[in-house]
């Protein structure tokens, strides 16, 4: 259990340490890193969630889950925002992100259908 609660804090503190960086990046006008954001977004739930579920919290952590699941979206409009603002000041497609956009629309897609299925066969 100690070496789960390790792994969790140590996850969460890099995960901290990404979020600084970007703030500080952005305070020193080398600009907004919108795909890190779109990381952030996603991840930061769920690394609240892994340090909760570490110390036995589970329906804190099920909660964390499931504000995780609700932020893929936003996260894919701050990626696409990102695409096109760099588009706008020309420049070029970055395919890392791109393609990390259309997988994260592909994904949120299908776990909304999955859960309309769910919702239609529970009533």
């Amino acid at each position: 259990m100690a070496a789960k609660k390790g792994l969790s804090w140590c996850f969460a503190v890099a995960v901290g340490v990404m979020a600084v960086s970007v703030v500080v990046d952005w305070g020193r006008g080398e600009g907004l890193d919108w795909a890190v954001v779109a990381f952030l977004l996603m991840v930061g739930p769920h690394v609240v969630g892994e340090v909760l579920r570490a110390y036995g919290r589970d329906r804190a952590a099920a909660r964390a889950d499931a504000v995780s699941n609700w932020l893929v979206l936003p996260a894919c409009a701050v990626l696409c925002m990102g695409l096109i603002i760099g588009w706008t000041r020309g420049k070029g497609t970055p395919w890392l992100p791109f393609t990390a956009a259309v997988l994260i629309s592909l994904g949120a897609a299908m776990m909304g259908v999955a859960a309309l299925r769910r919702r239609r066969a529970a009533a």
